[in-house]
Formats: C-alpha cells, sequence, structure tokens
C-alpha cells in the first residue's frame, strides 16, 4: 500500500462512510487480476448479455483463474488496515462472495440513487429482515462494509459523505432520487442519443445533494459504508475491471444467511 493508514482515516471514515486507500494492490497481482477480469467478462456477457454489468458467478471460471481473486482477499496489509480501520474481526470477503465489474458494451447508463437492502426489497421482507430495527443494525461497524478495487481507471461510483450516519432521507434527496427512473437511466426507449444520454447521467448523479464521485486509480480501493446512499454511471467506451467485494465478519455472514432464507421463503 502507499501509506500506513493513520489515526485521521478513521476518524474520516466514521465521519464521511468511505475512504480510498491509494495503491493497495501490488502491479503483478493487478496484471494477473486483468487477465481474469478478461475471461470473466466474457463469460458475463455470454450469460447475461451485452450489457451485463458484473459476473457474481466466480464459480463459472476455471479455478486457476479465480487464484489470483483469492490472493487479492488474503492481502496481509490490505486485511491489517482493514482491521486497523474497522475491528480485528474484519476480513476482506473470499471468492464465493465477490464480483467483477465491468463496463456495459453498447450504451450508457446508469443505477439509480440507493441505499443497499433498505432499497432492494419489498417493505414486508424489509420489515422481517430488519427485524431488530433498521437504525440499529445501520450504525453496527460489523455489516456493510463494501469494497471497490479498481484494476483500471474507475470513476463510476457516486456517494454522499455522511449519510450513513443520518438514515431519514432529506426532501432534495429523495426528489433527486427521483429526478430520473430506471428506464431513462437506461435510455430504454432510446429516445436520447448516447451523448445526451451521457449528459443526463451526469446530471442525474450530479444532482444528489453532497454528492461526489469515488475515483479510483489501477490498484486503488474504496471501502464504504453500503447503506450510504450511492449509484453508478457507466459508459461503454471506458474500459471497467473492478473487484466488488466486501469486509466482512462472523455477524455480516450470519445477517446474510438470515436474509437470504428469508427472501427464498418469500419473506416468511
Amino acid at each position: 500500500m502507499k501509506s500506513a493508514l493513520t489515526g485521521a482515516d478513521i476518524a474520516f471514515y466514521q465521519a464521511n462512510g468511505y475512504l480510498i486507500f491509494r495503491q493497495a494492490v501490488p502491479a503483478n497481482l493487478i496484471t494477473d487480476l486483468r487477465r481474469t477480469a478478461a475471461k470473466a467478462i466474457e463469460v458475463a456477457r455470454r450469460l447475461h448479455g451485452p450489457q451485463a454489468q458484473r459476473l457474481a458467478e466466480l464459480n463459472q471460471l476455471d479455478a486457476g483463474d479465480v487464484t489470483a481473486v483469492r490472493a487479492f482477499s488474503e492481502l496481509p496489509e490490505l486485511n491489517v488496515a482493514i482491521q486497523a480501520l474497522l475491528t480485528p474481526r474484519h476480513r476482506i470477503s473470499g471468492v464465493q462472495d465477490t464480483s467483477l465489474l465491468f463496463e456495459p458494451a453498447e450504451g450508457c447508463w446508469a443505477m439509480e440513487w440507493h441505499r443497499d437492502w433498505r432499497d432492494h426489497m419489498s417493505a414486508e421482507n424489509f420489515g422481517k429482515v430488519f427485524a431488530e430495527g433498521w437504525e440499529t443494525l445501520a450504525a453496527d461497524p460489523r455489516l456493510f462494509n463494501q469494497i471497490n478495487c479498481a484494476l483500471y481507471e474507475d470513476p463510476c461510483t457516486w456517494f454522499v459523505p455522511g449519510s450513513h450516519r443520518r438514515l431519514q432521507d432529506t426532501p432534495g434527496e429523495i426528489r433527486a432520487v427521483k429526478a430520473a427512473d430506471s428506464a431513462a437511466l437506461a435510455n430504454k426507449r432510446r429516445e436520447r442519443t448516447e451523448a445526451e444520454q451521457e449528459i443526463l447521467l451526469d446530471d442525474y448523479c450530479r444532482g444528489m445533494p453532497g454528492a461526489v464521485p469515488l475515483r479510483l486509480q489501477a490498484g486503488d480501493l474504496a471501502i464504504y459504508r453500503s447503506i450510504a446512499w450511492h449509484t453508478g454511471s457507466y459508459v461503454p467506451y471506458r474500459k471497467r475491471a473492478t473487484l466488488h467485494c466486501s469486509a466482512t465478519t462472523p455477524e455480516y455472514e450470519q445477517f446474510w444467511k438470515r436474509a437470504k432464507t428469508i427472501l427464498a421463503n418469500g419473506g416468511g
């Protein structure tokens, strides 16, 4: 890593909900991971079409192709830094809980502004998954620490610093979310040229009060509270290959297991 973690870094993460580790991955491992990503994007587009944004099923790759991903998850210096930032119980999640994120092959598009979990399920299921209380679980440092590690330049992710500490949405945030729906963000009706669509997406991202882009260079790693406001905007002309995983704990793995059971049973 380029520099050691400091007390100021820890305070920044606690206040803002994100932190970027510069040059977190050595160059030789970046090279190996890029080879894995090149194979993964072929599989993703074969399985899910040209607009596929990720491959979560890394078991679709040959065993030798995930060796570099496993080496990333086991990087000693990086795991020590994450444990210093969070708790000694944290570690980078393993291959089975890691995705690779890519650029779309065709049109540019963006996700809607969202907070993870809360905005990804029905109100009924949300009430069951978060039976202990949204505010209680969202404040638990053992949960909801997400990681993006770029293998090429990646300015795709936008984030609202401090929104992890304020879970009641402001009127401005609600307006920003509703400024465009998913159909508009994907230009599904092809109402705009690619240039017009890209401008719309930039306006949408910048329209969220306080939003900043998490600009990563190759080998940089962003860790962020996924229950904060964030989104992603993607263009086909900028190559992207980014590892997407979490700083996990036994408690977070237990939460995931319970949530998957609830959702698999239709919320019951």
